[in-house]
């Protein structure tokens, strides 16, 4: 156990969103998981735009125990929005990212640790046997290979943001700074040399996961946008071949002309080829207006978030904010 006195050996960095039936028992089990690690440890609490009883836990949290510090955001930003203020924050050697809704089961971040200390910047939980009901797992299968399709690396659907970190890969991670966050898969961009070790997963304790259907396609539309530009890849190829297939057509028709085989001009076949065309036109401009939606909302430059309020005064605020594409941190104080 490490007992350097005013060290922060360990920051462990949690979302929060609609999670007041988990957070008491998740502080609980953290701070008996940690304390057998080290004295020096902090758990971070974001709140992400909460609307149940969420933050007043926080608060009660922090008030009772020197090692919380909480932080809430102005208004709901995503997952991976809070993820990234809380790592900000953090100040640990190491830094754990999870989930609050206990199915990541904290008693597994001293197996992380340890395998990290082996020489490992990067170490990630794999969920060899996910409590997940069939449809999420399904849809998280068929969307991690649809992105290591498209990106062209590999992507494993056990893993998620649940892992240890080594200070150095959150400070590289906090410096990257496009508008589009996606804690996993820029911690897989960045290349350090990860491990993964299986961890038990649990079910869910209590109630529903806000990320339905809709918000998953959502975020995987995103991921796609922001990472990937096969798509405007496979436009490129789908006209040239459209092209070469109309000329061979137009040869086809002119030679069956000069045969007299074409006596009176096709009226649906004239439509049918106008509708096609038609459709595929308006799909890769619809493509196209994607990408230039995502350019227009980075050039706002605006804050990847907004800090509403701190439990901790002496929190660094000036190293949470920073605006897209500026190299200067902008200072927000908390309310």
């Amino acid at each position: 156990m490490d007992h350097t006195p005013n060290r922060t050996q360990i920051s462990v960095v949690v979302p929060v969103y609609f999670s007041e039936g988990t957070l008491l028992a998740l502080s609980d089990r953290i701070h008996k998981c940690l304390l057998r690690i080290t004295f020096g440890f902090e758990l971070i609490l974001v709140d992400d735009g909460s609307q149940d009883q969420s933050w007043q836990l926080i608060q009660l949290l922090s008030n009772s125990s020197t090692h919380v510090k909480g932080i809430k955001l102005s208004r709901n930003f995503g997952q991976h929005y809070a993820i990234s203020a809380g790592c900000r924050a953090a100040k640990g050697e190491w830094v754990v990212v999870m989930d609050a809704d206990l199915q990541d089961r904290p008693e597994e971040i001293e197996v992380l640790y340890q395998k990290a200390l082996e020489g490992f910047p990067v170490v990630l939980a794999s969920r060899k046997d996910r409590k997940d009901d069939f449809g999420k797992i399904l849809s998280s299968r068929l969307f991690f290979r649809l992105l290591s399709w498209l990106t062209g690396s590999k992507f494993d659907p056990q893993v998620g943001n649940f892992g240890i970190y080594h200070r150095r890969v959150i400070q590289e991670f906090n410096r990257m700074q496009e508008p589009v966050r996606i804690f996993s898969v820029m911690i897989h961009w960045m290349g350090f040399p990860t491990a993964k070790i299986p961890v038990q997963h649990e079910a869910r304790p209590e109630g529903k996961s806000r990320y339905t259907f809709r918000k998953r396609l959502n975020l995987a539309l995103e991921i796609v946008l922001a990472y990937s530009d096969k798509p405007i890849r496979l436009m490129v190829k789908a006209g040239i071949l459209l092209s070469f297939l109309s000329v061979l057509f137009g040869l086809i028709t002119l030679i069956r002309y000069f045969l007299g085989e074409i006596t009176v001009s096709g009226y649906s076949s004239l439509i049918i080829s106008i509708a096609f065309f038609s459709g595929v036109l308006i799909a890769m401009l619809g493509v196209v207006g994607l990408y230039i939606g995502k350019i227009f909302e980075s050039v706002k430059n605006r804050p990847l978030y907004v800090i509403d309020q701190t439990t901790d005064s002496e929190m660094e605020i000036d190293q949470i904010i920073e605006y897209p594409f500026n190299s200067e941190a902008v200072a927000t104080k908390s309310l």
